[in-house]
Formats: C-alpha cells, sequence, structure tokens
C-alpha cells in the first residue's frame, strides 16, 4: 500500500500523532474533549466496531446490538486515555499512580529464577513495563508485533522509552533461542497471550464458550523451561490511576503427552482470563472477532 493517504486509515500514524498533540500540548480540562472526538472517529471504523460488538455480545450474554453500540464506545474511550497515559508518561515523565491486587503473586515472580509473564490487551503494556523495570532487577524481554502500518511503527519506536530495562523482540527467525536463554538466565518473559499473530503457532481454546487459537510460545516455553507462567493484568482505574492484578502461577507439566499438558495450561489461562474480561471488558482491547 503506498501513497499520503494511507496516514489517514485507521492504523495510520496519523491517528497517534493527533493524540499526541492533545496529550501533551492541550490543557488538562481540554483532555477529555480530544478523547471524546478520537473516540468518535473510531466509532465509524466498520471492522473494529463490528469485531468489538461480537466480542461483547459473547462476554455479555444477552446484549443486544444497541447497548453493545455504545459499550464499544466505551471500549475506545479507555484505548485513547491508556494510549494518552502512556504518551504522558513517554513524552512528559508523568507516572500514574498504582494500586495492587494479588501482590504476594507478582512478588513470587520476581523472586522466581525465571518466569513467564502472560497478559492480555488491556491498560498500557508500557506503563506496565515501566512498573515491572521499577519494580525488578531483572532483565525483562517483552514480546511485542510490530504495527502494522510502517509509519505508525516508525513513530512508536521514534517514542520509546529507551531508559527501561526491556526489549522489545520483533524478530520472526531465532526468536524461540532467544527467549529459551532469557529464561535460563533468570530474566522474564512479557507475553501477551489473548491473540495469535499471523504466523505464529497457536493452540485450540474456548473463550467464553466459543472456539478460538491462543499463541502457543508461552505454553512451550513453560514447558521447555520449568518456568512458572504468571498471569498479570493492567486495568485503568481513573485518570492516572491503574490496578496491577496478578493471579496464581500456571505450571506445564513435562510429560510425553504435550498435547494434555497445554490442554490444561491453556484451560487455567483462559479461566483467568474470562474472569478479568468480565469485570473489565471495557479495556479489553480486541478489535478482531476473538472466535475462530
Amino acid at each position: 500500500m503506498t501513497g499520503w493517504w494511507r496516514r489517514f486509515l485507521v492504523r495510520g500514524v496519523f491517528w497517534r500523532q493527533f493524540l499526541r498533540f492533545g496529550a501533551v500540548s492541550v490543557p488538562a480540562w481540554i483532555e477529555p474533549m480530544v478523547m471524546a472526538v478520537w473516540s468518535l472517529l473510531f466509532l465509524l471504523w466498520g471492522p473494529g466496531r463490528r469485531g468489538v460488538m461480537r466480542n461483547l455480545k459473547a462476554i455479555i450474554p444477552g446484549s443486544n446490538g444497541v447497548t453493545n453500540f455504545f459499550r464499544c464506545y466505551r471500549v475506545f474511550w479507555n484505548y485513547a486515555w491508556t494510549m494518552t497515559d502512556n504518551l504522558h508518561f513517554k513524552e512528559l515523565g508523568a507516572v500514574p499512580d498504582w494500586e495492587f491486587v494479588g501482590w504476594q503473586h507478582f512478588e513470587a515472580m520476581q523472586a522466581s529464577g525465571g518466569a513467564i509473564l502472560l497478559t492480555a490487551h488491556m491498560g498500557s503494556y508500557d506503563l506496565g513495563a515501566h512498573l515491572f523495570a521499577e519494580t525488578s532487577g531483572k532483565r525483562i524481554v517483552m514480546i511485542r508485533a510490530p504495527e502494522v502500518d510502517p509509519q505508525t511503527h516508525a513513530f512508536e519506536e521514534a517514542h520509546r522509552v529507551n531508559a527501561l530495562k526491556i526489549e522489545f523482540n520483533v524478530k520472526a527467525t531465532d526468536l524461540a533461542l532467544d527467549l529459551l536463554h532469557a529464561i535460563r538466565e533468570g530474566g522474564i518473559i512479557a507475553i501477551q497471550g489473548d491473540r495469535v499473530t499471523p504466523g505464529i503457532s497457536d493452540l485450540p481454546a474456548t473463550l467464553f464458550g466459543k472456539p478460538t487459537r491462543l499463541p502457543a510460545g508461552p505454553f512451550a516455553l513453560a514447558m521447555s523451561t520449568g518456568a512458572p507462567i504468571h498471569p498479570v493484568f493492567v486495568v485503568r482505574k481513573g485518570r492516572r490511576l491503574y490496578r496491577l492484578v496478578s493471579r496464581a502461577p500456571i505450571r506445564v507439566a513435562a510429560t510425553r503427552n504435550r498435547d494434555e499438558a497445554f490442554a490444561a495450561a491453556v484451560a487455567e489461562w483462559t479461566f483467568e482470563l474470562e474472569d478479568v474480561i468480565r469485570s473489565w471488558w471495557y479495556q479489553w482491547f480486541m478489535f478482531e472477532d476473538f472466535a475462530s
């Protein structure tokens, strides 16, 4: 895809630049108006809106299309705010306030010899990374897919906070070996486990009663290394206020019956994932239909 106009597509760089302008250039009292405009414009994004609405229908049984339309706006509203808080942190050094649920599980992850942090598309990945870097002396490798649009990807890379002890690894080759070494050296691997990136191996799962596919990597790493999987979620509670929710670790048994071991671990993960999404459905930034 070529042409100057692609910057105005929904995943184009213009909208990130617009949001950055609102985050760093306008008075705080005008911010909600910027968020409202940005969210309304994204509500016109047909594929994303329909994806969110289909997901809401599964998450909230019996919900109707009209109600879910307005719920969809709330999802985009929260998405805009989390991105804005992230920009405040990157550009202005403004660190939000945090509260914690299940801190003992988070401490156990920090104390382990190597661990896998499994999270979802909720809250701000970068703000969570800052918190992890501040509270841990461990090496943290954060795995995330690159932005679809090259200009948007370049924009995000240019505004990345390099001071954090985090590595963004988007290589498609040799990644598994790098991650194995990182865990065996006592590091923490952070992966989003609620969506499959094209070209990445996956596993069958059931989410909200519907068949879906989830990334196989975290579970394969856990089986290979013996490292625990720690479900950790970042949730926006209010303006510049976030909650870190940490759940009990998941173990993947080292057994000859790999399919059975993976199925048991995936079931534990989806149980935690469903529980968090039911409580904070308006912060699950899944813009495609999750059902396979």
